[in-house]
């Protein structure tokens, strides 16, 4: 007999609005970069990082190395205790192309499952999970292009699995203390479980930064950007600011505005970085405003860059 999963799934789906989004597959709204994160979630502007995977897939082709990698964890809404890792990297060469790849795991809360009676008959922890691949192009001196394609593969009970495809694309504009970004995010395929089917969280975003060079070895770097869901008609907006001293240690700040019934819910973000013979070490820390579901939030990373 089949167990009976149904009321689980719906609880899942009501927590998602106010936790992440109003569509399944939660961590695809969500920041693997902690920095990111930290600047109020300006990845269509974002500094190139390993993460440019799923920031902006056109930035990475701007990197003054080789390229990157790096792992984050992060403990999302710490009432439902929510975990997401990712995993990614990039490589560049002839100074107008880059590669990245990349991977995704979000673990949801553990849930019980029910025979047809009602009867508890186990627990079960929902998991999502993406395999990533990206490429970005130089097609001028200012001007990159990128696009990134995935894999999703979730399994919300051990008879309620599904997959998707799905695809980011970005186009960024860099002058020296300028870029512009434009993305979008999760163009794919709808999630179909057995009974239902969910869209992804599809959107579409636009970001502008300044880098301005202080006296000495100081830096300060602003971000904002809007972001709209194409299927839910939801509006986000974020704004970042960081300092940096000698390249060595960045202090960020950042909030962002959201929808909590179709976006991730408005909150206030910190985040401090230290950089050292290309090592980076990196931690962000949350504070939710829609019934302090975020507060406590926090993510974590450690990379390296050759």
């Amino acid at each position: 007999m089949k167990r009976v999963y149904y009321k689980h799934i719906l609880l899942l789906f009501l927590l998602v609005p106010v936790s992440t989004a109003a569509q399944s597959i939660p961590f695809l709204g969500l920041w693997p970069d902690p920095a990111v994160l930290a600047m109020g979630g300006t990845g269509a502007v974002a500094t190139t990082s390993a993460f440019s995977l799923y920031n902006n897939s056109a930035a990475a082709v701007w990197s003054e190395g080789k390229g990157a990698a790096q792992a984050s964890y992060t403990l999302w809404q710490t009432g439902l205790v929510n975990h997401m890792g990712a995993l990614s990297g990039f490589f560049t060469w002839h100074e107008k192309h880059a590669v990245s790849v990349g991977s995704r795991l979000f673990l949801h809360p553990e849930s019980a499952l029910t025979n047809p009676l009602g009867i508890i008959t186990g627990m079960y922890k929902p998991i999502d999970f993406s395999v990533d691949v990206g490429y970005a192009y130089k097609v001028a001196p200012k001007l990159s292009v990128g696009a990134t394609l995935y894999y999703i593969r979730s399994q919300m009970s051990p008879e309620h699995t599904s997959n998707a495809f799905a695809c980011d694309v970005g186009l960024l504009y860099k002058q020296d203390w300028f870029s512009l970004g434009l993305t979008g995010k999760s163009l794919g395929t709808p999630i179909r479980y057995e009974e239902f089917s969910s869209a992804l969280p599809a959107r579409v975003e636009l970001g502008a930064g300044v880098s301005l060079p202080l006296a000495g070895d100081h830096k300060l770097q602003g971000n904002l950007q809007g972001s709209y869901m194409l299927y839910y008609r939801g509006i986000a907006a974020g704004v970042g600011l960081k300092y940096t001293f000698k390249e060595w240690i960045g202090i960020s700040t950042g909030f962002r505005y959201g929808t909590p019934d179709k976006e991730v819910p408005s909150f206030l973000s910190a985040g401090l970085d230290i950089t050292w013979a290309g090592l980076k070490i990196q931690g962000t820390w949350l504070y939710g405003f829609y019934k302090g579901l975020l507060t406590n939030s926090f993510s974590v990373g450690l990379g390296w860059v050759f």
